[in-house]
């Protein structure tokens, strides 16, 4: 999994595999999901974030977390 975070763009993005997504679908104003070509979470897009979590330094924030070649979680 990766954490990072876009200041210019201030958004948010969670990464859950490697590889590409095949598709985007749109939660709410501001949060999409991303799914690979199976349907299953690819990764989560926040944008808007300074107005959803008050947290001054959130454009230093980035983890890395290793993706094992386990199968991610239906989504």
């Amino acid at each position: 999994m990766k954490i990072s975070y876009d200041a210019k763009a201030d958004a948010l993005y969670i990464k859950f595999q490697d590889g590409t997504s095949a598709r985007t679908r749109k939660v709410e104003e501001g949060f999409l999901v991303d799914l690979d070509e199976h349907g299953r979470l690819y990764g989560i897009e926040i944008i808007g974030m300074k107005g959803r979590i008050p947290i001054p330094e959130l454009g230093k924030i980035t983890l890395d977390f290793p993706i094992t070649g386990a199968e991610p979680a239906p989504a």
